[in-house]
């Protein structure tokens, strides 16, 4: 049996087919950038774009920084997460070890030590309430402004300086809970 989309459907799946040609590789670097693994980077992107699939009504252009900002925040928080449930032990193996970048000046137990503190990171970032992880994910992680930020958020610069304060203050209180727990 045919079955003829209506034009906002077939318009609707247009910019779903736009979105994966124009951010899957994109969106699979940046998963395996944190998982270390492609079957487990095309797993994050498959998730992703199945959550992008319903929220496809937020995106009024394919080909935009706000668009591409809002995918990459989808992947890399799935990405995360899927780290942090595969990561819960603490032995690292070789492979592992053997994928990371080496700072060559640096001691082996500085590098694992570094490494540990961008995991600890990872996961306070994972634990914070979503529009304070955001705003931080975009100015620092992807080098945004401030301007930029209200600009895809729909928000005035003053609430974004303001999420961003409340965001660290909520980032430097989580990360002495756990100084003080050790």
């Amino acid at each position: 049996m045919f079955m003829a989309f209506g034009a906002s459907e077939q318009r609707e799946q247009d910019k779903f087919e736009q979105l994966y040609l124009t951010y899957r590789q994109v969106m699979f670097n940046v998963a395996n950038s944190i998982l270390k693994d492609p079957q487990l980077a095309e797993d994050a992107v498959h998730q992703a774009f199945m959550r992008i699939l319903n929220h496809l009504e937020k995106i009024s252009e394919v080909d935009c920084p706000k668009t591409k900002s809002f995918v990459v925040i989808i992947v890399k928080n799935i990405s995360i997460n899927l780290y942090n449930s595969r990561k819960r032990r603490t032995v690292l193996s070789l492979d592992e070890l053997e994928n990371w970048t080496m700072d060559a000046g640096a001691s082996p137990q500085k590098q694992v030590e570094d490494r540990e503190g961008e995991m600890e990171l990872a996961a306070l970032l994972e634990r914070m309430p979503e529009g304070y992880r955001s705003v931080l994910l975009l100015k620092y992680d992807n080098g945004y402004s401030t301007g930029e930020i209200a600009d895809m958020l729909g928000l005035s610069e003053e609430n974004v300086k303001k999420r961003i304060q409340r965001a660290r203050k909520k980032l430097e209180d989580l990360l002495q809970k756990e100084v003080s727990l050790s």
